[in-house]
């Protein structure tokens, strides 16, 4: 099993936090995005969008975050994560898609302008005023669903990956305490520490 990934992705970092909670041991081969990897025609075999990750298992070649997460659960005996009922599992998907739609495209714009040297400022602001607006939604709808031994779901590792970037860029949950809560509880796992970027990665 391999799996192309980048340290800053929030998309890889949650594949890797499920790999980990899993006890998955992928080969893990960093794209470099920088140096337009992704966009060789190698790579674009693999991922015609031209993005991470993408996992190899077998013969199979599977791009988009969610889908490698919900194939992973399933194959690999991660029911805790990605519940057997269709009600739970609804609901996880529900989660999985709010994210994909609502929180993780400002919070992407938010650190891609902040970390540039050339940032937009009204664009930081719009999009740190967008970040918030769904966090107010997450904070009103917690507690989310979880795990039957209280593990975090695949809506959990999703959401946390994309809100550790709003985090990284100086941003604050103050405001936010079921959230912060929730997110300081799946901080602590193991799995969060092990999947964390480092500036020389």
């Amino acid at each position: 099993m391999k799996l192309y990934s980048h340290p800053f992705s929030q998309h890889s970092r949650r594949v890797r936090m499920l790999c980990d909670e899993l006890k998955l041991r992928p080969e893990i081969e960093n794209v470099s995005l920088e140096s337009g990897e992704h966009r060789s025609a190698e790579f674009l075999e693999k991922n015609p969008t031209g993005r991470v990750p993408v996992l190899e298992d077998d013969s199979m070649v599977l791009p988009e975050s969610h889908a490698i997460m919900k194939y992973l659960a399933s194959k690999y005996g991660g029911e805790r994560f990605y519940a057997q009922d269709n009600t739970t599992r609804a609901q996880i998907d529900m989660w999985l898609d709010w994210n994909h739609t609502k929180l993780n495209p400002p919070v992407q714009t938010l650190v891609i302008q902040s970390m540039s040297k050339d940032g937009d400022p009204a664009q930081i602001e719009a999009a740190a005023h967008q970040s918030t607006d769904a966090l107010e939604i997450l904070e009103r709808a917690m507690p989310i669903e979880s795990g039957p031994d209280g593990s975090p779901t695949l809506a959990d590792l999703s959401l946390v990956s994309t809100i550790a970037l709003f985090e990284m860029v100086g941003q604050s949950l103050q405001g936010f305490p079921k959230v912060a809560k929730w997110y300081a509880d799946i901080k602590a796992r193991p799995s969060f520490a092990n999947t964390a970027p480092t500036m020389d990665q």
